[in-house]
C-alpha cells in the first residue's frame, strides 16, 4: 500500500509541476496583454481628446475619464507563498475557484474582442473621414 500512496504523491508532483509551468506562461501573457491595454488606453484616451470642440466639452471628457480610471482595478500586490495554505484538503475549492475564475475571465475576453473590433470599425471610420477631408 506504501508503494502505492509514493506513486499517487509522484504522480500528483508531476501535474502540479506541471500546472505551474502553465501558470507561469498564462502569468507571463496577462502581464503582456495588461500592458498593451495601459498603451491602447492611453492612445485612445488621446484620440478622444479630439472630440472636444470647447472647453466645456474638453472638461466634460476629462471629468468622464477621471470616473474611469479612479475605477480601473490596479496592478496585482504580490502576496509571498509562505502565506499561502498547503493543506491538499482545500485543494478541492481553491481549483473549483479556479475554474470559476478562469471561466469569468474568458468571458471577459469574448467582451474585449468585442469592444476591441468595436474600436477598430471606429477608427477605419474616423480615419476614412479624415481622408476625405484632406491632410
Amino acid at each position: 500500500m506504501e508503494s502505492h500512496e509514493r506513486a499517487h504523491d509522484a504522480k500528483l508532483r508531476g501535474i502540479f509541476a506541471a500546472y505551474n509551468e502553465a501558470w507561469m506562461k498564462y502569468w507571463d501573457s496577462y502581464i503582456k496583454l495588461q500592458d498593451e491595454l495601459y498603451e491602447s488606453l492611453r492612445a485612445g484616451r488621446e484620440v478622444s481628446w479630439l472630440a472636444a470642440t470647447d472647453e466645456r466639452k474638453l472638461s466634460e471628457i476629462n471629468q468622464v475619464q477621471r470616473e474611469l480610471f479612479s475605477n480601473m482595478p490596479r496592478r496585482l500586490d504580490y502576496s509571498p507563498l509562505g502565506q499561502v495554505t498547503q493543506d491538499l484538503n482545500s485543494a478541492s475549492s481553491k481549483i473549483r475557484d479556479l475554474e470559476a475564475a478562469l471561466t469569468a475571465e474568458e468571458e471577459g475576453c469574448k467582451s474585449l474582442e468585442a469592444a476591441i473590433a468595436l474600436m477598430k470599425e471606429k477608427v477605419e471610420v474616423m480615419k476614412k473621414a479624415m481622408s476625405e477631408t484632406g491632410p
